[in-house]
């Protein structure tokens, strides 16, 4: 699921082949917990996110402790990257790799599990549809991209893209990803993706699922 940042195109340094672009780095556990903070903040307003839980107050509860739930599962697969203050992040998972345990499975559903029975229901419907129309072909897939709100619109989720699909291009792999909003769709697609399907269930927002052949 993804994105909640806007972005210009940035162009990585070439003096550096494969190196994260300036500013962006390789994530520790260190940063988990700003990574958690800056994905809940970016993602507070999302329209999925917020289909999925229509109350803004829980969101603002919720969300920082589910994604650190998720950042902590994603770190281990050493595909996790963040600006150097950690305002902003990608969560990639290697092609072949499940991304989270069952037991990490668990934890996560049991964040929520006090939402209520309407919220859970949605997000149990529309977790199973993306698992059902995830493609199979080896690939990378991006499962979050986020940038705090106050650094948004300053290239930041650019930046976070090629810190990962210019490696993809040298190791010919392909990438995967669901856009929540047009805006980081048309980010996407400066970025070399394309759409290749759409998902909604019960009325909730569409997603754009898209994928990016290495160049």
């Amino acid at each position: 699921m993804n994105t909640s940042t806007t972005s210009t195109s940035f162009r990585p340094s070439t003096d550096r082949p494969g190196a994260p672009p300036d500013g962006v780095r390789r994530a520790t556990s260190g940063d988990a917990v700003a990574m958690s903070r800056t994905l809940a903040n970016a993602f507070h307003d999302d329209p999925v996110f917020g289909w999925c839980m229509p109350d803004a107050h829980q969101r603002e509860k919720h969300l920082p402790a589910w994604f650190r739930v998720v950042v902590d599962a994603l770190l281990v697969h050493e595909e996790t990257y963040c600006t150097d203050d950690a305002a902003g992040a990608a969560l990639w998972v290697p092609a072949g790799v499940a991304p989270m345990t069952e037991e990490q499975e668990a934890h996560l559903g049991a964040i929520t599990a006090d939402l209520g029975e309407a919220v859970l229901g949605r997000i149990a419907a529309l977790t199973g549809l993306m698992e059902a129309k995830h493609p199979h072909d080896p690939h990378l897939y991006l499962w979050f991209l986020g940038v705090h709100a106050s650094r948004q619109g300053q290239g930041w989720g650019g930046r976070l893209l090629d810190s990962r699909l210019v490696r993809a291009d040298e190791q010919s792999v392909p990438s995967y990803l669901e856009a929540t909003t047009e805006r980081n769709r048309t980010l996407y697609e400066r970025h070399g993706f394309e759409v290749v399907g759409e998902l909604s269930i019960e009325g909730s927002p569409p997603m754009w699922q898209m994928w990016r052949d290495p160049r």
